[in-house]
């Protein structure tokens, strides 16, 4: 077995009763992944304000975010600074790490004109009501997250049930776990079993792919001339443009990323898409948005778009770019120095490769529910998501890193995160005792959670409400000022005019 298996051992069998966090190592290990340190800022990088545990839970969720935004602030005064910018110190408020990781769920922090995000179809949709684990045949749980209206209509065909809790329940408790997670995945359903850690590393997704697998990968996938950032910028990715197809959280988080440090991001919808609503108020922010289709005029619109790019960005279901035409390594032919970055649920390769999800499934395999409560029963975290930004955050620095590679040595870069392999981080990080968690949490000021920084704007769906991303710069610029959140497809496909050419 793998350094992470020790790791992940270690934290499971000496859970802590002191909130003590070495953010410092942490953030090395991190940047050290794509090549990078803490140096590359031209400052020092402070965390301050609080400590996990913030809920009653035994991961250190505030921890992993802070580290995560503060990899990312690193990642991007790097550039600002090969751009002439000045070295910058980077702080970290803890506490607001944590509502920026997971303030979408609270209602308060996002809104439009004074309202909060609802999750209208959703609340409809016996797939998504919490808590989300159902009892098999064989007494395991498994969870049925299938959300979105496709996936929805899937499920219940599998499952041959009527569309209600009751009768779901019912189906999937004539099946034994093992059976019915495998017959999901051939049926592109979401169903995952409840596994503890040392189950998950019995998996040969485990032991072929995740264990091996760095928790940021940039791989340079072809040569081309060097592409230099333009000094004299007035943000850090000032004639940078991005494409996305990034939906959910993950995904459309590099964009929205990638923007706030001033690129153009055009995110691209299929005309039968929808989206969750406090999943777009949080993630869709500082992209326009465009309808294109996979065929016809809109592919070829597409491609002339790709032309016209720096970075691909992509978080849609196994299978899909390479039904259309989109991996990393056909792109890299036919558009050289383009940043192709993909979000993954366990990985590119091994048995479990075509198999679709959220984060919620890299958290049922990879044993945070069992650890949470216990495997016969397990428990949610009381937020979500369970690492869905971090791995948004986690992308960004990878693409970050590509595009200062391809400014000094050029090529083409691909760029990959994976929920489950950033869940397995989490837990190596360490566990607390639940009984310590739960009496810390709330306890005294360091460890509650406070009100996020927030920003305001005019946008055509009304007054947005929103958080900025919590890192203190000392004086990079960062934020939205120009598009902050336009309804899904209301912009034209096409780039706006560079402001700086980077070449």
């Amino acid at each position: 077995m793998s350094g992470l298996t020790d790791q992940i051992r270690h934290s499971v069998n000496n859970p802590l009763i002191s909130t003590d966090f070495n953010f410092t190592a942490v953030l090395d290990d991190v940047l050290g992944t794509v090549g990078l340190s803490v140096e590359d800022a031209g400052g020092k990088v402070t965390f301050y304000g609080g400590a996990d545990p913030l809920i009653a839970s035994p991961f250190f969720f505030a921890s992993a975010s802070a580290v995560a935004l503060a990899a990312k602030g690193v990642a991007a005064s790097a550039i600002w600074r090969e751009r002439g910018g000045d070295d910058q110190d980077i702080a970290i408020d803890t506490r607001k790490a944590f509502q920026r990781f997971s303030g979408f769920a609270d209602g308060r922090w996002e809104q439009i004109n004074g309202r909060p995000p609802s999750y209208k179809w959703n609340k409809y949709n016996p797939f998504a009501e919490v808590p989300f684990f159902r009892k098999t045949r064989d007494g395991r749980h498994v969870i049925a997250l299938n959300v979105y209206p496709g996936l929805h209509q899937k499920a219940l065909t599998l499952l041959d049930s009527a569309d209600n809790a009751k009768s779901i329940n019912e189906a999937i408790a004539r099946r034994d776990a093992d059976e019915l997670e495998q017959a999901a995945a051939e049926a592109g359903v979401i169903i995952a079993k409840v596994r503890s850690t040392e189950e998950f590393f019995q998996e040969q997704q485990y032991q072929q792919v995740l264990q091996h697998m760095p928790l940021i990968s940039v791989e340079k996938i072809a040569d081309g001339d060097p592409q230099p950032l333009a000094a004299g910028a007035s943000t850090p990715l000032e004639g940078i443009r991005a494409l996305g197809m990034g939906h959910v959280i993950a995904g459309a988080g590099i964009g929205r990323d990638l923007a706030s440090f001033g690129a153009d991001v055009l995110n691209v919808w299929r005309p039968d898409d929808s989206e969750v609503e406090p999943f777009y108020w949080d993630t869709q922010v500082g992209m326009r948005s465009a309808y294109l289709s996979d065929a016809g005029d809109d592919r070829a619109k597409l491609d002339e778009l790709l032309r016209g790019a720096d970075v691909f960005f992509s978080n849609r279901h196994p299978g899909y770019l390479e039904q259309v035409g989109l991996t990393a390594d056909e792109l890299a032919v036919g558009h050289r120095g383009l940043i192709h970055a993909q979000v993954l649920l366990h990985g590119a390769e091994g048995p479990w490769a075509t198999r679709p999800g959220f984060d919620e499934v890299g958290a049922t395999v990879s044993g945070i529910f069992a650890l949470g409560g216990t495997l016969e029963e397990p428990e949610q975290p009381p937020m979500l998501p369970i690492v869905d930004n971090i791995v948004g955050w986690l992308g960004t620095v990878g693409v970050l890193e590509a595009l200062r590679r391809r400014a000094v040595e050029g090529g083409s870069y691909r760029v990959r995160v994976s929920l489950t392999r950033v869940c397995l981080w989490l837990i190596s990080l360490g566990i607390f005792d639940k009984e310590f968690a739960t009496a810390t949490a709330g306890s005294t000021a360091e460890h509650s959670a406070i009100p996020p920084e927030l920003f305001t704007a005019k946008t055509p769906l009304g007054t947005y409400q929103g958080m900025t991303d919590q890192i203190e710069f000392s004086s990079l610029p960062q934020g939205f000022t120009t598009t902050v959140l336009h309804p899904m497809g209301a912009d034209q496909p096409e780039w706006l005019p560079r402001a700086t050419n980077p070449a």
